[in-house]
């Protein structure tokens, strides 16, 4: 499922998905939150994906994610965006999402996300990485890689060493890393590190 109010962008996506060969069939299209919600609401479309910009006409994709992830609890939703979301934003979604790209990407870059999002999580994860962690995960990451400490983090991004330092401790659950050690190695080993 589409969810994006932009027909072009809508109609690119479609049209990514079937160049790079994504296996996805698109089912359903809603430029709406109001939209979303009433098709996801039918339960009869088997969805298994949603693509989903985060700023839409009548509310945010909150809203929409609430309502997929009631009918289809198995859902991964991959938030699309051309904006980068304010810290309150991304808080709010982090959780429920699957994973978040810009609307820049390639549709090999997409393929490769939705290839990712729905790989064995025990297998590598060098190709999806960018669609496992946040845009402000990948700042950390990137901010650790250069040495500084979760305070340091903190002063550059403007956020509580506390905040820093759950970040790093949900960037080490999804990369199953132990340490800011195993942290770095993983960056430089995955292409992380620029």
């Amino acid at each position: 499922m589409i969810v994006e109010d932009h027909p072009m962008y809508r109609t690119g996506l479609r049209m990514a998905l079937n160049y790079a060969d994504s296996g996805c069939e698109v089912v359903a299209e809603a430029e709406s939150v109001s939209q979303a919600v009433e098709l996801l609401h039918a339960k009869d479309l088997g969805i298994d994906l949603v693509l989903l910009d985060y700023y839409l006409p009548d509310g945010t994709g909150g809203d929409v994610i609430e309502t997929a992830k009631k009918a289809f609890p198995d859902v991964k939703i991959l938030l699309i965006t051309g904006y980068h979301l304010d810290d309150s934003a991304m808080s709010t979604v982090e959780e429920a999402i699957d994973g978040y790209i810009g609307k820049t990407v390639k549709p090999e870059e997409l393929k490769t996300c939705i290839d990712a999002l729905f790989r064995d999580r025990d297998s590598s994860k060098a190709e999806g990485v960018s669609v496992t962690l946040s845009s402000r995960e990948l700042q950390i990451v990137r901010l650790c890689v250069k040495g500084l400490t979760a305070q340091e983090i903190a002063d550059v991004l403007n956020l509580s060493k506390r905040t820093v330092e759950g970040h790093k401790e949900r960037i080490f659950s999804k990369l199953n890393c132990k340490s800011t050690v195993e942290l770095v190695n993983y960056a430089y080993r995955n292409g992380l590190a620029d």
